[in-house]
């Protein structure tokens, strides 16, 4: 998949706390975690960094992504429903229970990240690509994709439901008891092994 790459160039390096007041989150790298609560309020990160930030104590409300970089952070349980989450990269990220329910995700990669739990529920995706990641219990309910690429992804137990996934390729990650609705099912590829999985879903009988 061509996925469009964040544009971070010449960014400074910046305090988050610096940030609070003026509202502004663009151009900058943030390497230096906070140690008070914080909250960070209707903004758009915009041209950034975040290298291992810990996102447990601050709180993310009403905000954007548009060419942003998150590098080693945690951002579990944090929640993106109803944003723009444009270009953007999650690389050796912590992300348990992070929702984008109803969000528009255009151009996003997750690379060796820890997912389990993410709902993408209504979400609308445009080139999204999932790779060496654990999304175990992942929630893909009435979500709108137009192209989607699975690599070597555990989805033990995700669920996709009346979502369109015609030619979306799972023959490299593990679908053991992931979930399907036949609506979902329909023009997906497997291998030969996980078609016998399908066709159990099915309620068919293989006779030896």
């Amino acid at each position: 998949m061509n996925l469009k790459k964040p544009k971070v160039l010449k960014c400074i390096p910046q305090k988050l706390l610096d940030c609070i007041d003026d509202n502004i989150f663009s151009n900058y790298i943030f390497q230096e975690n906070v140690e008070n609560d914080i909250r960070i309020v209707d903004v758009t990160f915009d041209s950034c960094i975040f290298n291992h930030i810990d996102f447990s104590n601050i709180e993310l409300d009403n905000v954007d992504l548009v060419d942003v970089i998150f590098d080693g952070c945690d951002l579990s349980n944090k929640t993106f429903e109803m944003k723009l989450i444009n270009r953007v990269v999650f690389k050796n990220c912590k992300m348990m229970g992070t929702s984008f329910i109803g969000a528009s995700l255009r151009d996003v990669l997750f690379d060796n990240c820890m997912t389990k739990y993410l709902n993408f529920s209504a979400s609308s995706i445009n080139n999204l690509l999932i790779k060496d990641s654990d999304l175990k219990e992942a929630s893909f309910l009435e979500a709108k994709i137009k192209n989607i690429e699975f690599d070597k992804v555990n989805l033990y137990r995700a669920e996709f439901i009346k979502t369109n996934l015609e030619g979306v390729d799972f023959s490299t990650s593990d679908i053991g008891g992931t979930i399907f609705d036949f609506q979902s099912l329909k023009g997906i590829i497997v291998d030969g092994y996980q078609s016998q999985s399908i066709v159990g879903m099915l309620g068919v009988n293989i006779k030896e």
